[in-house]
């Protein structure tokens, strides 16, 4: 079986283990779900498979009880312990201590319950008895063509930013599941602490749980890497159409949803708030066929198609009218459907466009301009002119943030850039934010203060980051992910992944794939990319892959413009690039990391 076809049908897996779990309440029975659960089960099971395995009525965690009724009841939860201690909170309330019915509550935690769980249960006499916990890992979610996702919010936060190893065993366990289905590749590749980490518990699973029976591997190599390891890719602004609506718009399981609402016309420093079009679009090749053909076009490009398309619409509307009876009679019983759900697949990609370049075309080109100096390491005065002016005008911290980050990577900003940027960004955003200069160090992005220092205290003498920004310009351009002349790269038909930042960066993933594609000597790798962080390979067979297929599993989260760039990478070598991630996830998103409490 083709491995695409395999990696589609993963959610018949998730059903069968999420079926075991409901099983053991046999009767009808309730479940009560997380509304960040809501999207991802959709895409899993869906609400008529829960209906066909005895759900009878399914509810959103509310701080209000839902009725009582004689039904067993399941709740699904994240691993989260304040929402854990609502459920536990909200059983108890029902709970009838003197005459309790054995087994009516369950507790189904994703994707692993914690000992710390059961214990608290215990404490309060609950568990067994009246609460059961259960932990529920589905398999990777198939998002579109040869693009997995784990749905697991928060791990880039949790490894990243607060160093909390509590989601590595998913993470490996997703790998070792997985190895079932497509076997084991005879080439290794990890780069990061956390990828290496990652490796060493599958491994783990294997010798202790099992290994794969599978002798022919569906994958010829794997390529596990740390999101810290290209943060670039993350921060700068991209250029292809599904990476620009993701930044744009609320993008949950390959889902893009908005709906009408009503907002205010300006935000706190008065400018203009420009409404977001409603719309809904599953990011789905395979379930839209306009998507699939500008998901990975440059913005440019997509106006243009989408306009054409549009007109055929017309000519095919002046058509039907010259129709005679029995055509007409057939044109509805053929075309009419079709045609009009191609209507509105259509009007959804156009009113998306126009919000594109409503919300981000006043600066979307000189933005582009300041983040290709910066990576180049030019222009530096103007870089910082720019950033201020951002700072002083855009209403959104995760913007000014993201580029500041980006620029201390590249361009090394001295103690006195540093100190002056964060006493400005906290006037302008609040000093509520002073923590988030901690979880800026943690994370790699700026200089660590002293042990004395604090995040408005950055006086002190000013310790190495994890990697020094010149490293990083000179790691990029030993790997080649600078092209010598951004004009020239062609952005309506490209032939270099750099297409879309505009020429101006080539995705570490995309590169690290190129190598292996190529059968370029392990050595030569090491040699290229070891300085970038911890590094771990293994090969059985030599370095020549047999099968040109890569799994490229990427830790704290991908973008949909390192996925383009890999699906253009897969086209021009003639190989089959597949992409797993934990989540989709955009520089915003990173930034969001950054400025939250940990949950």
């Amino acid at each position: 079986m083709d491995i695409i076809k395999k990696l589609s049908s993963l959610q018949e897996i998730s059903k069968i283990q999420l079926s075991k779990i409901l099983s053991l309440a046999p009767d009808k029975k309730n479940l009560i779900l997380e509304s960040s659960l809501i999207k991802p089960l959709e895409r899993v099971c869906g609400v008529k498979w829960l209906k066909g395995n005895g759900v009878e009525k399914i509810y959103k965690l509310e701080s209000v009880n839902p009725e009582a009724n004689t039904n067993a009841i399941f709740y699904m939860i994240h691993l989260d312990t304040k929402v854990f201690k609502r459920v536990v909170d909200q059983i108890r309330s029902q709970t009838n201590i003197e005459n309790p019915v054995k087994d009516r509550y369950h507790i189904i935690v994703v994707p692993r319950h914690t000992c710390t769980f059961e214990n608290e249960l215990e404490q309060l006499g609950l568990l067994h008895s009246i609460v059961r916990v259960h932990s529920f890992q589905w398999m990777p979610v198939h998002l579109d063509t040869g693009l997995l996702s784990l749905e697991l919010p928060d791990v880039y936060s949790s490894l990243f930013v607060y160093e909390n190893l509590a989601c590595l065993p998913a993470l490996s366990k997703c790998l070792w599941q997985l190895s079932f289905v497509i076997g084991k590749p005879e080439f290794v590749l990890a780069l990061g602490k956390y990828s290496n980490g990652v490796l060493k518990q599958f491994e783990e699973y294997c010798e202790n749980r099992g290994d794969t029976d599978k002798l022919e591997s569906d994958v010829g190599a794997l390529i596990i890497v740390d999101r810290s390891m290209d943060y670039t890719s993350a921060l700068l602004t991209p250029g292809n159409y599904a990476a620009l609506l993701s930044e744009v718009y609320t993008v949950s399981t390959g889902i893009c949803e908005k709906k009408k609402e009503e907002t205010e016309k300006l935000d706190e420093k008065c400018n203009p708030l420009l409404e977001k079009q409603p719309l809904h679009i599953t990011l789905d090749s395979t379930k839209d066929s306009i998507y699939s053909d500008i998901k990975n076009r440059y913005f440019t490009e997509v106006t243009s198609v989408l306009s054409n398309l549009t007109k055929q619409l017309k000519t095919e509307k002046v058509n039907s009218k010259e129709m005679a009876l029995d055509e007409i009679k057939r044109y509805v019983q053929t075309q009419l459907q079709a045609t009009k759900f191609k209507k509105k697949l259509i009007t959804n990609h156009l009113m998306a466009a126009e919000t594109i370049i409503n919300i981000l075309g006043h600066r979307y080109e000189r933005q582009n301009e300041i983040e290709q100096n910066i990576v180049r390491n030019t222009d530096r005065s103007a870089n910082l002119a720019y950033l201020e002016e951002l700072l002083n005008t855009s209403n959104d911290p995760r913007v000014t943030l993201r580029l500041f980050c980006l620029f201390s990577l590249f361009q090394s900003p001295g103690d006195s850039d540093v100190r002056r940027f964060w006493s400005k960004f906290l006037h302008q955003f609040g000093f509520e934010r002073g923590f988030a200069f901690h979880n800026l160090a943690t994370a790699g992005f700026v200089p660590e203060p002293a042990p004395s220092g604090g995040a408005l205290n950055l006086q002190g003498k000013l310790k190495l980051p994890m990697f020094a920004a010149s490293d990083a310009h000179v790691s990029a351009r030993n790997l080649r992910q600078l092209p010598p002349d951004p004009s020239k790269v062609n952005l309506r038909f490209p032939t270099c992944p750099s297409y879309i930042f505009g020429g101006g960066y080539v995705p570490l993933i995309a590169q690290m794939a190129g190598m292996v594609l190529n059968s370029v000597p392990v050595a030569e790798i090491r040699g290229k990319i070891e300085a970038l962080g911890s590094l771990f390979v293994t090969e059985k067979k030599g370095h020549l892959l047999q099968n040109r297929t890569v799994l490229i599993y990427v830790i704290g989260g991908v973008t949909y413009a390192e996925v383009a760039a890999c699906n253009l990478l897969e086209t021009l070598m003639g190989a089959q690039i597949v992409i797993l991630s934990d989540k989709i996830i955009t520089g915003n998103d990173l930034m969001e990391s950054i400025l939250s409490y940990p949950k």
